[in-house]
């Protein structure tokens, strides 16, 4: 995953783990909506001071927003942890047949 597109993830996650619609985060970080959405989709790049409007309206720090982010564009064979990264950010029903469905998987490779 490029870190265009790992960004916009993670302000999307955070900002539905907060339960916060596009528009309340654009207002509490003085950013147009339009502007959220085209960073959590990775059609833009922010720059570091919209990066703090945003992270500071989601009351997070940059520095744990951009937690392990080394460890996914790093190692380009960390596939356990970029998996772990991607299942984190879901719901957690989502996680939960996620976790199934690779478990499945596992299963039927050994058989």
């Amino acid at each position: 995953m490029d870190i265009t597109a790992e960004i916009g993830s993670r302000i999307r996650h955070h900002r539905r783990e907060r339960k916060l619609s596009q528009e309340k985060l654009a207002e509490k970080s003085g950013l147009h909506p339009s502007y959220i959405g085209q960073l959590e989709r990775g059609e833009k790049k922010p720059t570091i001071d919209s990066l703090y409007k945003i992270t500071k309206g989601m009351d997070l720090s940059v520095s744990d927003f951009l937690k392990d982010l080394e460890i996914v564009d790093g190692d380009p064979e960390n596939f356990a942890v970029k998996s772990y990264l991607l299942i984190e950010q879901e719901q957690a029903s989502d996680q939960r047949r996620l976790y199934e469905i690779i478990k499945r998987i596992i299963e039927f490779k050994g058989k």
